[in-house]
């Protein structure tokens, strides 16, 4: 648990959509809670009973868990570089 939280500090750090500035929402179905930053920065959280399929992206920069063929599993969040 340790090395995520580091790592997420290390983000907030550097990259630079998660300094000041606005979200927006993506439409994303019940259970799916999905925001966008600029410059290239996405957050989507499962919190449905279904995997979800994730947005294009380049990268993935953080992730509760494994990410399979591009699915976010249920009770899972992950952040995205796009």
């Amino acid at each position: 648990m340790l090395e995520p939280y580091r790592t997420a500090l290390k983000l907030r750090r550097d990259h630079p959509a998660l300094g000041d500035g606005t979200m927006t929402w993506l439409d994303a179905p019940a259970g799916v809670l999905a925001f966008h930053r600029e410059p290239g920065f996405t957050c989507v959280v499962n919190l449905s009973d279904e995997a979800y399929q994730l947005p294009e992206h380049t990268a993935t920069l953080l992730a509760s868990g494994p990410i399979t063929d591009g699915l976010l599993e249920p009770d899972h969040a992950v952040w995205l570089n796009v």
